[in-house]
């Protein structure tokens, strides 16, 4: 029997379609396909959490599990793409690589390499089509008892969304500045389980949905510009020995980090206009 809010159902197909489709690339070794695997692969899980409430735990958390399994393959081979390619720009602008800058360069190389190695072989075995014929076999969202109404799906959204404002304000509220940027990157994850429950929502809220998903996809653009940079600085130090060259990456990835945290404050004051967020807290039956 359909259900008026079938669009739901409807976004998750779409993102079981990606994930095959994306997988299939990824083992061609196709440009971008283990970034927008690794997306798809977060999304769902994000959903799955944000809607656990009204669904059936004995069906989804093993699927919670396996996307959890899936995606750290991915992120392993991802997370040293990033850097790899982030590097690479900037020595095109700074002339050829030095040796430190080449150390590093050839240790996020192996890094990705190992990543594969672990990753390809999972993409062509049994436990990741078990997992792709479950997700399949849902046949939609995988609600316990079909679809809640507009009131409960917008008080999923409302709860992340207020867990993203908790996590913002022990950002500002930390005096330590490492501690802010913790808090920072616990925010970036808030914000991106905010934006994928608004796009799983926008054939049913429409414009509250788009805006609110477009306000925290900002957030997650600009909080990952400082977490690239924290990373890299991470990956930097971590070296055994720093030239003059990797000392001077450092200095540039400090210096894009401190800017992506004073791009932030415009950006989520932005967020928290009522024109974005106010329909979270309406009652229902009263969104546009």
């Amino acid at each position: 029997m359909s259900h008026p809010h079938e669009p739901v159902g409807e976004w998750w197909r779409d993102q079981v379609a990606a994930l095959h489709r994306w997988g299939r690339l990824v083992l061609r070794d196709e440009e971008d396909s283990v970034h927008q695997m690794r997306v798809t692969v977060r999304r769902m899980r994000s959903v799955l959490a944000t809607y656990r409430p009204f669904l059936d735990p004995e069906q989804t958390e093993p699927l919670r599990d396996e996307l959890k399994w899936l995606g750290a393959l991915l992120g392993d081979v991802r997370d040293a793409e990033v850097l790899r390619k982030r590097i690479r720009r900037w020595a095109a602008e700074h002339g050829p690589a030095p040796s430190g800058v080449d150390a590093l360069r050839a240790a996020l190389a192996e890094r990705q390499a190992v990543g594969r190695a672990r990753l390809l072989p999972e993409l062509d075995g049994e436990r990741y089509r078990t997992l792709v014929a479950a997700l399949a076999a849902t046949d939609g969202f995988p609600w316990s008892d079909g679809a809640p109404g507009r009131k409960g799906l917008r008080k999923r959204v409302r709860k992340s969304w207020r867990r993203l404002e908790s996590a913002v304000e022990a950002a500002e509220c930390a005096a330590d500045p490492g501690e802010r940027r913790l808090q920072l990157h616990e925010a970036r994850k808030k914000a991106k389980r905010t934006r994928y429950a608004a796009e799983s929502l926008r054939e049913v809220f429409g414009k509250d949905a788009e805006r609110l998903a477009d306000a925290t996809r900002s957030i997650q653009s600009t909080l990952g510009d400082l977490n690239d940079s924290v990373v890299t600085i991470r990956a930097i130090e971590e070296l055994p020995e720093r030239d003059d060259t990797l000392l001077q990456l450092l200095h540039t990835e400090m210096t894009a980090a401190d800017d992506a945290e004073e791009r932030f404050a415009p950006v989520w004051k932005k967020a928290k206009r009522s024109k974005v967020r106010g329909w979270l807290d309406q009652p229902t039956g009263k969104s546009k």
